[in-house]
């Protein structure tokens, strides 16, 4: 069957994206309001935390923080959960609205009872089960809306490991939050209404504020934090022109500047389209990779993948798990290897 799905039985941080079938434009403003709201609602219901996301035209990228433990609740948080994803209707699966699943809880069988907590459960804490509620929710919405019938979307969706310290995670958040920018929909990352950091810089959202600052510790509290957030994203050259066809660093030179001891910044990297944001399994340092979390949950997969260390950030190192062949890019010379996980 091929690699199964990174999980961990520890609290990860995941990339996610997810493409429209046939690559198609189906995602207006109207399409992406409602997206944002079902993502709010398939989060919480999941009981994970959004750090941000975008959504464009065909595809979408989010960022979470997945704590398998979400899953260990309550009767009461089970109800609240339950009534933030379906409101006020009644899930097809079980017949029930909030107030039924509520009254089944108490009062019915214990056997009876304890079916629907564990199917509840299934569905939290786990990233699978967060997309799956997410991309069949907005489906049934869209199919119903627009008299259609059949899947919304592309393919099993992508995600990459990224590893749990402030810098990297900042830096994955505004590789996604540069996306309007770089396809020319918006000038500025916050004048793009369907992103995380917009939400969070209007005040539309107190938790996903306090997540991308967390990116920042120590920089003055919130604002000090997202004013260092956006100055990432600005930095020299990060942004394409309006027509989406801005300079960007090619990917063969990046790896020869690596490779020669060459330091880049934080907003130089993201100039580049790199494919270890969307395209490898795990993104980490090398310790992360072999002794920690992203390696423990590597060692899951039917078939390791290969390593590819990209050293390209100052003063630290930076390594991405995944098959680099299609991508062009070779390893920088003089890296080490990483012990279980080989370079091809």
């Amino acid at each position: 069957m091929g690699d199964k799905r990174i999980v961990s039985d520890k609290v990860c941080i995941y990339h996610l994206i997810a493409r429209v079938v046939q690559r198609r434009r189906l995602l207006a403003d109207v399409q992406r309001e409602v997206w944002v709201a079902a993502l709010r609602r398939a989060a919480e219901f999941s009981g994970v935390e959004l750090i941000t996301y975008c959504c464009l035209q065909n595809h979408f990228h989010i960022l979470v923080r997945i704590d398998p433990a979400a899953k260990d609740c309550d009767d009461a948080e089970l109800v609240r959960r339950f009534r933030a994803l379906y409101g006020r209707a009644k899930a097809m699966w079980c017949g029930l609205d909030a107030a039924g699943l509520a009254h089944a809880l108490a009062h019915d069988p214990p056997e009876a009872a304890d079916r629907l907590r564990e199917r509840l459960r299934a569905r939290m804490g786990n990233v699978s089960e967060f997309m799956r509620t997410l991309r069949q929710r907005y489906t049934m919405w869209f199919n119903k809306t627009y008299d259609t019938v059949g899947t919304l979307w592309a393919e099993r969706f992508t995600s990459v490991l990224v590893q749990d310290v402030p810098w990297l995670v900042g830096l994955v958040a505004a590789y996604i939050d540069l996306n309007p920018v770089r396809a020319g929909l918006a000038e500025l990352p916050e004048d793009y209404r369907w992103s995380g950091y917009a939400a969070a810089l209007c005040g539309a959202d107190a938790e996903l504020r306090r997540a991308l600052a967390g990116c920042f510790p120590g920089e003055g509290g919130d604002e000090g934090a997202l004013a260092r957030y956006r100055l990432l994203m600005l930095g020299k050259g990060a942004a394409s022109k309006r027509d989406g066809t801005g300079g960007r660093i090619d990917p063969v030179a990046l790896a020869e500047a690596a490779a020669a001891g060459g330091e880049l910044e934080a907003h130089e990297l993201l100039r580049l389209r790199a494919r270890f944001f969307t395209r490898g399994k795990a993104l980490g340092t090398e310790a992360w990779l072999r002794e920690g979390a992203g390696g423990a949950a590597l060692s899951r997969l039917d078939k390791p993948p290969g390593a590819r260390p990209v050293e390209v950030l100052k003063d630290a190192e930076l390594a991405v798990v995944g098959n680099w062949t299609a991508a062009g890019i070779e390893a920088p010379t003089g890296g080490q290897s990483v012990p279980g996980i080989r370079r091809e």
